[in-house]
């Protein structure tokens, strides 16, 4: 019990910086951009459903989804599985998209004919 208790803390903060903070932030990031790109594709949807004359607007993001978002951001196990297999992948696509272009390459080159 004594060398948990003296060896715990530095571990700890470590622990907590890995499996909370860390998803807790790219969660936050990730939430808040697809939040507001939602909320733009709303507004222009909105406005053409407006100038239409049978128009229809569907919104794609509630308010309900905004807690939801903040709930999952906030809730230490399921932040750390929302940051892996939904924020990132969808983040970082970008990143992923480099990373196949540049390992696509062919190690023996096509003849020239």
């Amino acid at each position: 019990m004594h060398w948990i208790m003296s060896n715990l803390p530095p571990w700890n903060s470590w622990l907590a910086l890995g499996l909370y903070w860390m998803p807790l932030a790219l969660c936050a990031y990730g939430y808040t951009i697809r939040a507001a790109c939602r909320f733009s594709k709303d507004r222009t949807a909105r406005t053409k459903a407006d100038t239409e004359e049978r128009g229809y607007y569907s919104p794609t993001i509630t308010i309900g989804t905004l807690i939801g978002y903040a709930v999952l951001s906030v809730t230490p196990i399921a932040n750390l599985f929302a940051a892996i297999f939904d924020v990132s992948p969808k983040l970082f696509a970008s990143m992923f998209e480099w990373f196949g272009k540049v390992l696509d390459i062919p190690l023996v080159p096509k003849r020239n004919r």
